[in-house]
């Protein structure tokens, strides 16, 4: 394991981050089972601090701007313009 992947007290990122991205999924799936896709759009438009706020800790743990941007940064324009597409529906 590289020193990139724990947290600063040592603890392994992935641990941590595996409930959340779960969690995400799991809502994402009801909302779409439930046929509710303004509330879905809604959903994913606050979801999309999640990304943002990951680019920001990958900048401070030392990433290039390349990965942070590149990775997540792609990924909440991504999810922008879905949530976008669902709250005009």
């Amino acid at each position: 394991m590289s020193r990139s992947d724990l947290i600063r007290d040592g603890t392994p990122v992935l641990p941590r981050k595996w409930f959340r991205d779960i969690a995400s999924g799991l809502f994402t799936a009801i909302l779409i089972r439930n046929r509710a896709a303004h509330l879905l759009g809604w959903f994913m438009l606050a979801a999309t601090s999640i990304l943002l706020a990951d680019a920001a800790i990958a900048l401070r743990d030392g990433r290039t701007r390349a990965v942070a941007f590149g990775v997540h940064g792609a990924a909440a324009a991504v999810m922008l313009t879905i949530s976008g597409f669902l709250l005009l529906d």
